[in-house]
């Protein structure tokens, strides 16, 4: 997965154990103590700071973390690395074009890798991560769509993702069918994650056409999106 900043010319590729900001290459070991940054731009070690597993990218592109470890691009382009362990250097290629990916565009589908399948949804603002969704829709009951969700990795959205989930409409890719769907009950709505009114009987739910969200019966047949981050 890459993103590039709308500010600066800064583009950022991630993976399961490696970072791509700035066309330098730094992988990362799953525990996050040994650190090898392919870069001609230079590095610049700190002592490390506890950091929570998984991904992270700041909201200006120049900062990411990744298994514990942090990797920021100075303002001059080298690497500031803070991890736990050991940090080595090697040198980057003479031409980093292969080091710089094509630009992963909202609305692409996933060809590999965990969230192979899954439409690339963006970097969510609430926390600043990647987000995913289910390309292909499944019709069931919301007794039965947590579980599902679940099953599949990720979980239903919540209100807060499906008001996000709205302002990709218009952005093109899988999510021109996503939101092809008119404003038809139920094939143009989905399910969310919190509980509505009803007392246990009730749930909310999203109508794509416009993201108005409603509350609904838990025993009605609705679309359901699974979102993984």
């Amino acid at each position: 997965m890459s993103v590039e900043s709308a500010q600066q010319d800064v583009q950022v590729s991630v993976g399961k154990d490696f970072v791509i900001i700035g066309g330098n290459r730094v992988e990362v070991s799953p525990d996050g103590k040994k650190v090898t940054a392919y870069t001609n731009d230079g590095v610049e070690t700190k002592a490390a700071v506890e950091r929570a597993a998984g991904i992270t990218i700041s909201a200006d592109f120049n900062t990411v973390v990744l298994n514990g470890a942090t990797i920021e691009r100075a303002a001059d382009g080298h690497l500031v690395i803070s991890s736990p362990g050991a940090v080595f250097t090697k040198p980057g290629p003479a031409n980093d074009t292969a080091a710089k990916p094509a630009t992963h565009e909202i609305g692409a589908i996933e060809s590999t890798g965990e969230h192979k399948g899954e439409i690339y949804g963006g970097i969510y603002p609430a926390d600043n991560k990647p987000i995913w969704f289910s390309a292909a829709p499944r019709l069931m009951d919301h007794y039965k769509a947590a579980a599902w969700a679940e099953g599949q990795g990720g979980s239903l959205p919540t209100r807060k993702q499906g008001d996000y989930l709205t302002t990709l409409k218009g952005k093109g890719g899988a999510f021109t069918e996503i939101f092809n769907r008119g404003n038809s009950f139920p094939a143009g709505y989905v399910w969310l994650a919190e509980p509505g009114a009803y007392l246990s009987y009730g749930a909310w739910c999203q109508r794509l056409s416009d993201g108005v969200q409603f509350n609904g019966f838990r025993y009605d047949v609705l679309p359901v999106l699974s979102v993984r981050r």
